[in-house]
């Protein structure tokens, strides 16, 4: 691994979700690991500070494809092949037409060779997105996988959930007894498959602002039942405000329909 970075709306006020922080943050991980890069780009931000402040598609020439083209044979060798990851695309702010100009600067740079990584892109399947990635210029050099929500993995959300409220008994000096093994089914069956949904739970039974884990835990099972369970806040409420900016994004015409 190279470099990542994870867009969220949901966090906005940390600017996770700005475009212009993209490269410098790729920019800056790799120069961490990689000291030869890292100097040669230090070197270039101490002569012209506003090359963090440039268009994405300057601060991409200057911050990764400039510095990397100075790079000597043996440490251009280094980073060869290394990952980088964007994940959450479609959560950048600025909208499509940002979300693209950022496919077709890093294609662009695949096509000659001006950078030497693997570029790895998650995102919901946005039809401008979508399209992006099939072009006749870009299609050629990707490969694409949908990735099914699947209870194929109800076994990995047990070991998450079993692992999450272990550890929340640990911290808490809880008895054994204080979650079953049909409570923790239970559990899974609601996750249907979701990761988001099981962390969401761990998150809000483990909550120091709280009633308590086993009150917590209660208020989560009830939801199988068709009950808000116990308590003033809905056990799932940061799960509602996610999927509600989902919604949100859904454009007016076609929201009578999804």
């Amino acid at each position: 691994l190279g470099a990542a970075l994870f867009f969220s709306r949901s966090v906005g006020l940390n600017q996770r979700d700005d475009p212009h922080r993209l490269f410098p943050s790729l920019a800056y991980q790799i120069a961490t690991k990689y000291d030869a890069y890292g100097d040669i780009l230090d070197h270039r931000i101490q002569k012209n500070p506003t090359l963090v402040a440039k268009s994405i598609r300057e601060q991409f020439q200057e911050l990764l494809v400039k510095p990397l083209s100075q790079l000597g044979a043996g440490a251009a060798g280094v980073v060869e092949g290394l990952v980088v990851i964007i994940d959450g695309l479609d959560e950048c702010e600025k909208g499509p037409e940002m979300h693209c100009n950022i496919i077709e600067i890093i294609a662009a740079s695949v096509h000659s060779r001006t950078t030497p990584f693997r570029w790895v892109f998650f995102s919901r399947p946005e039809t401008h997105i979508v399209g992006s990635f099939t072009t006749n210029d870009i299609h050629p050099l990707t490969y694409q996988l949908e990735i099914r929500v699947s209870r194929d993995i109800d076994n990995e959300i047990t070991l998450y959930l079993t692992d999450g409220l272990w550890k929340i008994q640990q911290r808490n000096g809880l008895p054994d007894s204080w979650v079953s093994k049909r409570d923790i089914a239970v559990l899974v069956n609601l996750s249907g498959g979701l990761f988001i949904y099981a962390a969401t739970v761990i998150r809000f039974v483990g909550s120091h602002e709280s009633l308590g884990p086993v009150d917590q835990l209660r208020a989560v099972l009830a939801l199988a039942s068709g009950n808000k369970g116990t308590g003033p806040v809905h056990p799932l409420s940061e799960l509602d405000l996610f999927y509600t900016m989902i919604m949100r994004c859904v454009p007016p015409g076609i929201l009578p329909r999804i």
